[in-house]
Order: C-alpha cells, then sequence, then structure tokens
C-alpha cells in the first residue's frame, strides 16, 4: 500500500509521522511525505504518487484546513482520507466532515499498520481498533487496543520521510523523544484526558531505554548535520535515576548541546548538575500564572512559588539558560492577574519567556470548567492555528490580555518597560503590537534560547521564495 502524509511545515519535527512511517515500513509498505508549506502543486503530486491513503494529523486550529485540502483532492483522487492527531482523538465527532473516512484516535502505529494490510488484502476495515471507520454512511466507532508496553518494541522514527526537503535535512535543531505519557492533571493539556481513554489498556507513562535513544541520535547524525538537540518530551526529568544514567551516557557518547523541558516540583541539584555536565543549553519550565488559585486549583499545575524560585536559584547557580512557558485569558483571570505573571517572569530573570492565549481544546477539563462557568459555549470551533494570535472567551476588556500577550516577551527583554505595559495595553494599536511580538520572539528564540536558528529560518523563507520551481519534492 501507498501511503501519503500531507503536513504544514511549522518548524518542529513530525515525530508522530515519523513514528508511523517507519511501522507501515517494516510491515511492507511505501510512505510518502509531502510539505505544503514547501512545495507547489500538490495535486499533481498526489497524480503522480496515486495513494491508496492520504493520512493528517490535525490539531484544533488545524482541522479546517486539513478538512479543506481533502476536500479538494477528493474530487479528483480516489483514496482512503485518515485523520489522526489530538483533535480527531478528542473531537471523534469530526468524521462528520465531508471526505472523512476515517480518524485516528490515540497511538496509531498499530491501527495504521492494520488498516494498510488489510487494504492490501482487500478485507474490511470497519471494526479496527483505534479507527472510527465511515462505511457507506455508518459510522463504526472502535475501542482503542493496549498500549505499546515497550517503546523500544517500535522501530526508530522514519527520518527519510521528511529529508527529501532540504529545509528539514539541514536544520540545525533536531527533535527527539523518550518517553510518552505524563502523569500530571494539568487541566488545559490532552494529557489527563488520554489517560482516561487509555484506562486498563496498559501502563500510560513509558520510557524508552537509554540504549535506544542512544541509538537513534547515532543515526540521525550520520544522516544529517545537527547542532543542537530537543527532547520534546513533556517531562524530560520525570524518572529521576534515568536522567541521571542517560546525562551520563549522553555526555561521552554524543556530547551535542540541548534543550529540554522539566518540571519544577521535580528538580532538585542533583538534576541540574547532570544537565548541565551532558550539555545542556536551555531548560525550559512553565510557570502559566502567578496567581496561585488559578495555578493550583484551576489548571491543578501544584507548584509552588517557592518550587519555581528554587528552581531559578538553581539554574543560575549552574549558568543553564531558561525559558518559562505562560497562560494569560484563563478563565476567571483578571487583567491584573496577567500583568502579575509578567511581573513574577521579570523576578525570575529569564534568558526568554513568553504568555499564549489559552484556547479551549476539546476534551479539556479546563474547556469544561470554561463552559460551565460561561467563558465560551461547549459548541466554539476554533479556527485560527496559533494560540498566541487571540482569545475566544468571553472575556471583559478582552483586547487588553491580547495586547498584553503581544507585550509581554519583550517585556521579558526589557524589564524597564513593565512598569508601563499597564498603561500601554489600552491604546489600540493591535498591529503594532503584533510587529513587535514578532520581533522579541525572534531575538529571543535565536538569541536568547536558541530554540531556532536564524539560519534555519533564512533557508525557510528562500525555499519558500523557490516554490514557483518543481512542484515535487527535492531528492
Amino acid at each position: 500500500m501507498k501511503v501519503l502524509f500531507i503536513y504544514n511545515y511549522n518548524y518542529i519535527e513530525p515525530i508522530g509521522l515519523m513514528y508511523l512511517s517507519s511501522s507501515l515500513k517494516r510491515a511492507g509498505h511505501e510512505t510518502f511525505f509531502y510539505d505544503i508549506a514547501l512545495s507547489t502543486g500538490l495535486e499533481r503530486y498526489v497524480d503522480a504518487v496515486r495513494p491508496d491513503i492520504i493520512a493528517y494529523s490535525i490539531v484544533t486550529g488545524t482541522h479546517t484546513f486539513y478538512a479543506e485540502i481533502n476536500s479538494r483532492l477528493k474530487k479528483r483522487f480516489s483514496f482512503l482520507a485518515v485523520f489522526g492527531g489530538p483533535h480527531a482523538t478528542f473531537y471523534p465527532d469530526f468524521i462528520e466532515e465531508g471526505g472523512v473516512d476515517a480518524i485516528c484516535r490515540g497511538e496509531g502505529e498499530g491501527a495504521m499498520v492494520e488498516l494498510a494490510d488489510r487494504l492490501q488484502r482487500g478485507e474490511q476495515v470497519h471494526d479496527i481498533q483505534n479507527l472510527w471507520v465511515d462505511a457507506g454512511g455508518i459510522v463504526h466507532k472502535n475501542p482503542l487496543r493496549p498500549l505499546e508496553p515497550s517503546l523500544d518494541a517500535l522501530p526508530l522514527p522514519d527520518r527519510e520521510l521528511l529529508y527529501t526537503y532540504p529545509v528539514y535535512r539541514l536544520r540545525s535543531n533536531k527533535y527527539i523523544l523518550t518517553s510518552r505519557g505524563c502523569p500530571f492533571d494539568c487541566t488545559y493539556c490532552f494529557n489527563h484526558s488520554l489517560k482516561k481513554l487509555y484506562e486498563g489498556k496498559g501502563t500510560f507513562c513509558r520510557k524508552r531505554s537509554i540504549g535506544g535513544v542512544l541509538q537513534e541520535i547515532d543515526e540521525l547524525c550520520r544522516m544529517a548535520p545537527a547542532k543542537t538537540l530537543q527532547f520534546f518530551d513533556d517531562v524530560f526529568i520525570l524518572d529521576k535515576q534515568w536522567v541521571l544514567d542517560f546525562c551520563r551516557e549522553y555526555r561521552k557518547e554524543v556530547g551535542l548541546p540541548f534543550i529540554c523541558y522539566v518540571r519544577v516540583n521535580l528538580v532538585d541539584e542533583d538534576i541540574i548538575a547532570a544537565l548541565k555536565s551532558a550539555g545542556a543549553v536551555t531548560i525550559t519550565f512553565a510557570v502559566e500564572t502567578a496567581n496561585n488559585h488559578l495555578r493550583n486549583t484551576v489548571l491543578k499545575r501544584n507548584i509552588t512559588d517557592e518550587q519555581i524560585f528554587s528552581t531559578v536559584a538553581l539554574l543560575q547557580k549552574y549558568d543553564i539558560p531558561y525559558f518559562i512557558q505562560n497562560m494569560i485569558g484563563l478563565p476567571g483571570e483578571t487583567i491584573n492577574d496577567a500583568l502579575d505573571t509578567m511581573r513574577l517572569n521579570i523576578g525570575c530573570k529569564p534568558s526568554f519567556a513568553v504568555a499564549s492565549l489559552f484556547q479551549p481544546y476539546p476534551g479539556t477539563e479546563l474547556t469544561d470548567y470554561a463552559v460551565e462557568k460561561g467563558f465560551c459555549e461547549e459548541s466554539l470551533d476554533i479556527n485560527h492555528q496559533s494560540f498566541y494570535e487571540k482569545s475566544v472567551l468571553k472575556l471583559e476588556n478582552k483586547h487588553l490580555f491580547e495586547n498584553c500577550a503581544w507585550l509581554f516577551p519583550l517585556a521579558i527583554l526589557m524589564p524597564r518597560l513593565a512598569s508601563f505595559v499597564s498603561c500601554i495595553i489600552k491604546i489600540p494599536a493591535g498591529p503594532i503590537y503584533k510587529i513587535i511580538w514578532h520581533l522579541s520572539r525572534c531575538w529571543g528564540y535565536f538569541f536568547r534560547i536558541y530554540w531556532i536558528s536564524p539560519r534555519d529560518v533564512i533557508r525557510y523563507v528562500l525555499r519558500r521564495k523557490r516554490q514557483g520551481g518543481s512542484p515535487f519534492v527535492e531528492k
């Protein structure tokens, strides 16, 4: 079977698609990858490949974009359209969209391989676990299969799938996933809902072996240059002993600078010292909000100010740059709460910090809370692709929260500005705020926390300018 993955470049390697591709290839199927942002002539490419399956991974906000692409392709070609990812998992009624043949809920390696195998044998596919399948207008809602207990049993992610594009192959920052699952119950995150879906289906939090991760890194570095690795786990330091052992082996075997995510209530000096010795160049963690009620009762973060400041002190002691993530425009938040979050961040003296605007994504506890409290409608459809763009909640003086989010990164870079933000955000200068936001984010990401290389951005921009050439991916 031929399986085509359609994606839209956003500076993050689609690790999930790479795992699906390697699993399909191991089962004897062919996989193809088309990046809409890096190519022209999608319909000509589909005509050349003639895929049996076209697969899309969607998050809330991109679902309409991909549904429209799929609808256009359906008018010309015959294929099975499968949608996976968070939006399909937590809003499975998406299958009612025109042209959607199946959705895949949860982890998709086993389901996609079984789907391709059955199609190849000419068998029915309506009863495959993890899939909801539209068979002649009748939707078959199948349960989830048990979780794969050993992540090392999965083939390494298929980076060749992406490396037909030089933008992916030559990028400085490569992504690695060393685990799946998160034990915490933050109400804005999908993990607590995913845990409920998989209840009784096996161990939710699983960690790869150190040898398996090092093998992937070795293969990655042989295939393409990498200057920095980013461990993309929700919380990289969940297993302290694993982290200490991994850092020791990583320092000997790899030694590349890396970025990772931590949670402040798990941080101690042993961990920070190990991360520093192994080559950590940026540590990322989330504060979310300065308001303790919002942080620990509404968001269920269960972290204290003391833990935040203790983590900051250790990072400063070991001279590791750190990036703080926040969220404003929360249900029940005031603009003074949002400004307090800015002030707390400035007091932490991070290398950089940003604030996103809360989005009521389906399937999360915080969305249910927002609906219950009258901050949004249950049927709300989010059609923008960024959680930095705007708030969709019913908030008093909503524009002040949006303006605060736009100015947040600049206030971190220029702390003296914070004294004036409460006045500045009242000025109706939306386009100017957006320009300031883009410039300050670029400065922070490029030169303060090393998340994105300026060279990678230039390479991407030049690629976009050359889109008038061949519609086919480069070999």
